[in-house]
């Protein structure tokens, strides 16, 4: 069987950004987990919604770029889109969030240790 490989190229493209979209997803509900400190029905819900969610990017992906067939070529861009993500962007990500957290802790901390902001607010 003879497979036209015009456009095979876009197709894995469109599919490398819908892997890296679900990543961000996954990014966004693994921040919202850990800053409401979930419990098990919490995190049940938010991989049910992370579940949710890469399916519909990557239908909605797959019918934008290849009318909605199923290949591996696109299956694996989809994994190296994530993959890319997640190697790529998240230790980064984590690194500017936890600076930016600690200096934060450390400015409201100076507020506080300051004499004439504790003689006001007391």
């Amino acid at each position: 069987m003879l497979f036209a490989t015009v456009g095979q190229g876009w197709v894995f493209l469109w599919m490398v950004a819908a892997g890296a979209l679900i990543a961000c997803w996954y990014a966004l509900l693994a921040a919202l987990r850990r800053l409401l400190a979930a419990g098990f029905w919490l995190s049940l819900a938010a991989d049910v919604t992370f579940g949710v969610g890469a399916v519909a990017i990557f239908c909605a992906a797959l019918v934008a770029a290849d009318y909605g067939r199923v290949r591996l070529f696109s299956i694996l861009g989809t994994l190296a889109g994530f993959g890319l993500c997640a190697v790529g962007l998240f230790p980064p990500i984590r690194g500017i969030a936890f600076a930016l957290n600690r200096s934060i802790r450390h400015t409201f901390v100076k507020i506080y240790k300051n004499r004439w902001i504790n003689v006001i607010f007391k």
